[in-house]
């Protein structure tokens, strides 16, 4: 899988996939030299660095059919986004959009932010991307809990890149039982969560409005699999109590892995763009 970690935050993410061997990073920012690194002329506005969005068709020739392209919208290079993604639109895009804590940003930086969110997520409706995966820092930090000034943005990066990982993992991976298929057409922007069978309770990484489909992936331990034996009854109701409303559609998918803890990922996914109800 080929991932694309653009800006500072992008790339910080993308590069706590790198040493796993079945990705392929790249980085885009501003300053940037070594392997896989790409450069960004720096700037002083999102406009001039619009303008000067290099070419990168040779990093263009190195992505396969799909690219996961992960960044952030405030950040002066931000302004270079819509104009490296032209580049890539032969390709199958899925963005992945960081949104940082918006009361530590300047006004300057939540008016860029603003634009940059919203036009991806029209984009991904437009079906211009595969889907755009929404991420918010706030939502993060709280799930993380007692995060340290020094840790915080380290922390966040870490359990961000982990549970993409692990979504991807089960996506790829034989399943022992499964209702899952790909999203409905018009269903192209998401957010993942973490699940918890003991409390019932889903936590999302972006408080999505107007929920439309829910995937669950089930991680269960050998002993677990084979000594639990209300196991699939237990799945069944908390499978149920997910609809929430008659416009949510849930399904699941359960896998057999060597962790000795079971754990539970969530994607879930809408038509609607996010954000607008509040602009």
């Amino acid at each position: 899988m080929d991932i694309v970690g653009f800006g500072k935050i992008g790339c910080a993410v993308a590069k706590q996939l790198a040493d796993r061997p079945q990705y392929n990073v790249f980085y885009i920012d501003t300053g940037l030299v070594g392997l896989n690194c790409y450069a960004l002329p720096d700037s002083s506005s999102a406009e001039e660095a619009e303008e000067k969005t290099p070419n990168f068709l040779q990093l263009v020739k190195k992505v396969d059919e799909r690219l996961f392209f992960f960044c952030s919208g405030h950040e002066i290079s931000s302004g270079s986004i819509l104009a490296t993604l032209e580049q890539f639109k032969s390709l199958k895009i899925n963005v992945v959009y960081i949104r940082p804590d918006l009361d530590l940003l300047s006004e300057k930086e939540r008016l860029q932010e603003k634009v940059t969110f919203n036009i991806l997520q029209q984009y991904a409706r437009s079906a211009l991307f595969e889907k755009i995966v929404l991420i918010d820092d706030r939502r993060v930090a709280n799930i993380l809990g007692n995060l340290s000034i020094v840790e915080y943005r380290q922390k966040i990066n870490s359990f961000v890149a982990d549970s993409f990982h692990m979504v991807n993992y089960f996506k790829n991976s034989e399943s022992i039982m499964s209702s899952i298929s790909p999203p409905r057409e018009i269903n192209r922007i998401c957010t993942i969560g973490i699940f918890c069978m003991e409390t019932g309770k889903e936590k999302y990484f972006f408080d999505l409005d107007y929920l439309r489909e829910k995937q669950f992936y089930f991680a269960f331990g050998e002993e677990t699999l084979n000594k639990e034996k209300n196991l699939l009854n237990k799945i069944s109701t908390q499978i149920k109590n997910a609809g929430q409303s008659e416009f949510t559609s849930v399904s699941y998918d359960i896998t057999a892995t060597t962790y000795e803890e079971n754990f539970t990922y969530v994607e879930a996914y809408t038509n609607f763009i996010q954000g607008e109800k509040n602009s």
